[in-house]
């Protein structure tokens, strides 16, 4: 599966930290229901461990998990049907275990320094982490031309109020938000609204 080419062809990539099965089928739902294929859930409650391996029923559904801090967390996703995974930070040793293991990882960044590593493991697509508060688009469009083979999933501090500037550089393929799947939409159990709300932030982007 081209990770790549999904997240380029969906342009925003939903976040959210899952706690039970009826989460799992209601956002799914949302998702297919809105025409977004692509869903980021963070490993931030160990409830998701338990979890995560339902996505399977949703075959049209590229998921990947998120904050991946060990070798162990590889494993999960691995074993769960997880179909990528993404790190808060840069790892050499999880880079190279997820090519052992041949999982497709994507290794969080902050600066060049890491960049220039990363691309020696042999990895171009990268999470650009946390971007508003690493220097934003205007940090990314400077790596553009020092970095013309590597492409980034901006997210942290990235919304509706500035998805356009990260989307508008050619070497980022979408952006990461929570803002697509709110804290409250979950508690009430809003699946339509969350539909609702994908729908009309993907119908804005220029």
């Amino acid at each position: 599966m081209n990770i790549n080419q999904q997240l380029k062809e969906n342009r925003v990539l939903p976040l959210a930290t899952i706690t039970s099965k009826e989460e799992v089928d209601g956002i799914s739902q949302a998702l297919l229901k809105a025409n977004c294929s692509v869903l980021e859930i963070t490993l931030r409650d160990n409830r998701v461990r338990e979890i995560i391996h339902l996505f399977k029923n949703y075959p049209d559904l590229t998921i990947g998990l998120g904050t991946i801090r060990s070798s162990e967390d590889i494993d999960l996703a691995a074993s769960s049907g997880v179909h990528f995974g993404i790190t808060p930070g840069l790892s050499k040793t999880l880079c190279e275990y997820a090519k052992d293991c041949n999982f497709q990882l994507i290794p969080g960044v902050q600066s060049a320094s890491e960049i220039m590593l990363a691309s020696e493991l042999g990895y171009k697509l990268l999470k650009f982490f946390p971007a508003e508060l690493s220097g934003g688009a205007k940090k990314l469009k400077a790596m553009q031309a020092v970095f013309p083979d590597i492409s980034f999933v901006p997210t942290g501090g990235v919304n509706s109020s500035n998805f356009d500037s990260y989307l508008a550089l050619n070497n980022v393929v979408c952006v990461g938000s929570s803002d697509l799947i709110s804290n409250e939409m979950l508690i009430n159990k809003d699946w339509n609204g969350i539909s609702s709300n994908i729908i009309k932030i993907k119908d804005n982007l220029l």
